[in-house]
């Protein structure tokens, strides 16, 4: 009977704290005891929301050149680090296909007037037979005249072939105005010229290398104006506007640079958003400010709202060591969970969205809690959710 009964009574509460030197929190079936000082009172503070960006500094004006066809180096007219004005000469290079092509077409008109197979040519020469005598005109002469408009087609075609070489370079970046200019000689050689007026920042061939189709060939970039381009999740598109203010930092620079955004793209297929930051020209950013340099901004959006101030030992199931150095805001939205304590006092495990830290009082700005509320600071075990608390 002793051991029936001892098998039939509730489980003995357990006892725990945050640290050593906290006292005791009581956890019982359906409830949890704890001490005053585990209970906080919400402490609002005002906020501006806002969207982190971070990317690289580049040109606003550059133009990457690939090779459009199979291309073999015959001279490089530019150093890496050289400025170009638009429309200079850069490179000159030799299509490999397209003597092949011409002597293909050659070799197939001669074998046709060789043998004579050309049915305009049969049906002109019928034609001119029956104007004139019969023996005045030799055949020869007679297929002459179709043979001459097959050459003049030729000639033509080598003008196709020509035109097509107008894409021997293609331009990557959007921003480049034109596609490359070429020009061809008659030994099929091509020159390739400037798009823009730039720098060579990268030079990724050398003379006599064999290139195929789609490698590097150079890259121009012109950084008398500058930008960076920054990505969101495709849902903070309508946060966002072009002509916003953003505000950036850049590692190892102390100096603060303002920028605007210029475009906003969106790609449903990665459900990503591209935001273009366009760099402020001014006396800050001037001389200072150099491609390839990372940078993290912020842009502010909507109204302000209130958040809760609180001590790093109430937010649970989060990495906090991003926001311990400037801005002290997290680049992407860092969500946690806190210990509430409902007005019918149970407790609760509250979502919450980490908003700053402010290291001067070490303490985090969050938000999610409303002023009806208490803030519980233990960490406490998941069960515990729904369980009454009662101070002691």
């Amino acid at each position: 009977m002793t051991g029936l009964l001892t098998a039939c009574q509730p489980p003995a509460p357990t006892a725990t704290s945050t640290t050593a030197e906290d006292p005791p929190i009581i956890i019982s079936a359906g409830s949890v005891t704890m001490a005053p000082e585990y209970i906080l009172d919400v402490k609002p503070s005002r906020y501006q929301p806002s969207l982190g960006l971070q990317g690289d500094i580049e040109p606003i004006k550059q133009a990457r050149l690939t090779a459009a066809q199979d291309l073999q180096i015959k001279q490089i007219l530019v150093t890496k680090g050289q400025w170009v004005e638009k429309g200079s000469p850069l490179l000159i290079v030799q299509r490999q296909t397209v003597k092949n092509a011409v002597t293909d077409i050659t070799t197939k008109e001669a074998t046709a007037r060789k043998n004579g197979i050309n049915n305009q040519a049969a049906k002109n020469t019928t034609n001119q037979q029956s104007k004139i005598s019969t023996n005045s005109v030799p055949i020869e002469q007679a297929v002459a005249t179709p043979v001459s408009n097959k050459a003049d087609t030729t000639i033509s075609t080598n003008d196709q072939l020509t035109k097509e070489l107008s894409e021997v370079a293609t331009t990557e970046e959007v921003q480049a105005d034109d596609s490359a200019v070429v020009a061809a000689n008659s030994d099929q050689l091509i020159t390739i010229r400037a798009s823009i007026s730039g720098k060579v920042s990268d030079l990724y061939i050398e003379t006599a290398q064999q290139i195929n189709t789609g490698d590097k060939l150079l890259h121009l970039e012109d950084d008398s104006d500058l930008r960076f381009i920054a990505t969101l999740p495709i849902q903070a598109e309508p946060q966002l506007s072009v002509g916003q203010t953003v505000n950036f930092t850049t590692e190892g620079l102390t100096e603060k640079f303002t920028g605007q955004v210029s475009k906003l793209l969106a790609d449903s297929q990665s459900a990503q958003l591209l935001v273009y930051v366009h760099v402020i020209k001014n006396e800050a950013s001037r001389g200072i400010l150099q491609p390839k340099m990372a940078v993290i901004g912020r842009v502010n959006y909507g109204q302000i709202k209130v958040g809760t101030i609180v001590p790093k030992r109430s937010i649970h199931d989060v990495d906090l060591t991003e926001l311990q150095k400037p801005p002290y805001r997290p680049l992407s939205q860092l969500m946690a969970n806190v210990w509430i304590i409902k007005q019918n006092q149970r407790l609760t495990r509250q979502p919450v969205e980490v908003i700053e830290y402010n290291p001067s009082t070490e303490q985090y700005l969050i938000a999610g809690i409303t002023n009806d509320s208490l803030i519980c600071l233990a960490d406490l075990p998941l069960e515990s959710a729904g369980k009454k608390v009662i101070v002691s």
